[in-house]
Formats: C-alpha cells, sequence, structure tokens
C-alpha cells in the first residue's frame, strides 16, 4: 500500500471515529435514565426541532427550538437549575412575539408582546404570576400612546379598567370586582369633557345614567334597574350608544394570540 493511499485510509478512519464520539456525546442519558451534556432533535426532514443542553434532566444554559423551515422559533436561557428562564419567543416570520420569564415553566413577571406585522412594535405589556395575568394588562397604539390598561388579580379582572382616545386623554374608566363590572362609569370626549356617566352593579347598569353633548349640557337621562332601562320608551339609539361603549372591551383582541397591531 502506497504512503498516499494509507494516509487517506487513516484520514477517513479518524474522520469515522471522531465523528462516531460526537455522536455518543449527543443526546446522552445516564444510568438513571436522565438526560445528560448536549442534545438534539431534528424534524423528519433532517432540519433541527431544538437544540440545548441538560443537566440532571433539566435544561441549563441556552436552549433553542425552531420551526420546521430552520426559522427560531424560541430562545430560552435558563438557571443553573432549571426552574427560571429568560425567554424570547418568535413568529413563523421571524419577527420577535414576546418576550418575559418563566419560573417553573409558567409565565412570571413582566411579559413584552410584539407585532407579527412590524418588526418590534410594542403592542401589549402583561404582568404575571404563576401563568396567570396578576397586576397591570396595558395595550398601545402604533405610536406607542397607551389605549387600554385593566387590573387583573390571578387571571380574573379585579380593578380599575381605562381605555384612551388615540392622543393619549381618557376615554373611560370603571372597575370590576371580582371579574363583573362595579362602580361608577365615566366616558369623555377627546377634549376631556364628560360624554357618558352611570354606575354599574354586578355587571348591570344601575340607578341614573346620563348622556353629554360636548358643550356639557345634558343630552339624555335615564333610569336602570338591574340592566334594564325603567323608561320603556326609551331611545333605541341612546341604549345601543351605551352598550356600545360597554362591549370596548371585547374589541380588542390577545396580542399574544393575533400579534396584529391596531
Amino acid at each position: 500500500m502506497s504512503l498516499k493511499i494509507a494516509v487517506s485510509v487513516l484520514l477517513l478512519y479518524t474522520l469515522s471515529f471522531n465523528a462516531f464520539q460526537d455522536d455518543k456525546a449527543l443526546n446522552h442519558t445516564d444510568s438513571q435514565g436522565r438526560k445528560q451534556g448536549h442534545w438534539i432533535r431534528k424534524y423528519p426532514n433532517g432540519n433541527i426541532m431544538y437544540e440545548g443542553f441538560f443537566k440532571n434532566d433539566h435544561p441549563a444554559g441556552e436552549f433553542k427550538r425552531y420551526y420546521e423551515n430552520k426559522i427560531l422559533k424560541s430562545l430560552l436561557v435558563f438557571s443553573p437549575d432549571g426552574t427560571e428562564a429568560a425567554a424570547i419567543l418568535y413568529y413563523p416570520n421571524g419577527y420577535k412575539a414576546s418576550e418575559g420569564k418563566y419560573i417553573r415553566q409558567l409565565k412570571s413577571g413582566k411579559w413584552k408582546f410584539f407585532s407579527s406585522v412590524t418588526e418590534g412594535l410594542l403592542i401589549s405589556e402583561e404582568e404575571y404570576a404563576n401563568d396567570k395575568i396578576h397586576g397591570w394588562s396595558i395595550k398601545y397604539y402604533p405610536d406607542s400612546v397607551i389605549a387600554e390598561k385593566q387590573s387583573y388579580s390571578a387571571g380574573i379582572r379585579n380593578g380599575d379598567w381605562m381605555k384612551y382616545h388615540p392622543g393619549g386623554s381618557l376615554h373611560f374608566k370603571t372597575s370590576y370586582q371580582n371579574g363583573r363590572l362595579n362602580g361608577r362609569f365615566e366616558a369623555f370626549f377627546e377634549n376631556g369633557m364628560p360624554e357618558i356617566t352611570g354606575q354599574y352593579k354586578n355587571d348591570r347598569k344601575e340607578g341614573t345614567w346620563f348622556i353629554y353633548r360636548k358643550d356639557g349640557s345634558v343630552k339624555f337621562k335615564t333610569e336602570y334597574i338591574s340592566g334594564i332601562p325603567k323608561n320603556r320608551e326609551i331611545d333605541l339609539y341612546e341604549t345601543q350608544y351605551i352598550d356600545s361603549l360597554e362591549n370596548l372591551k371585547v374589541k380588542i383582541e390577545d396580542p399574544e394570540k393575533t400579534g396584529v397591531k391596531w
């Protein structure tokens, strides 16, 4: 065998051995069946599904997941014991979708959510505890002006709820108690003059409600008992007008699910 052929055979053997050693180093479990070291999983088409490191069956350090077309899906950086992770999640188009922190796989602290249409556009922020909104949920217009603020306790609306005009002035303010509208309701024109005032009790309009003109004069007044107008001859338009403001709470879709801007 010539020296040239011998060197080629030795090189091929060395490369094969190194590849074998690398394969052994990947996706390793110890004698107790716990994941250890560098792990890579792939889709049927051969593209990487995820890659990261484990210590005693817990993720440790940087951990990446990918869409099947190789675009990064999430980047998590775990604490040494694997219980906490700083997370950045991405849309299929590669834009950042959200960022925040997990504690034991549950959302915790402040999370930010971004548009899938305009790269980097912040559309909402929410405070979490044990994977439930706990604190303020804040939504923004495209120019970063606050559009809405809602207070939550363990995932349930509880406390103040405010919505703002695009220019930043207060549109309306009311409050929740354990998931139900309770207390005073006030709506305002963009110039700050009152537009509607009234009262809620257990999700229903109660007592005297007023609708005002922009000059401050009373345009309309009616009494409600358990959500029903006392005057059955009340103008339908005026009733629908009051109801339309209440229904604004369902017009803003969850940005975590849609990613779309206003």
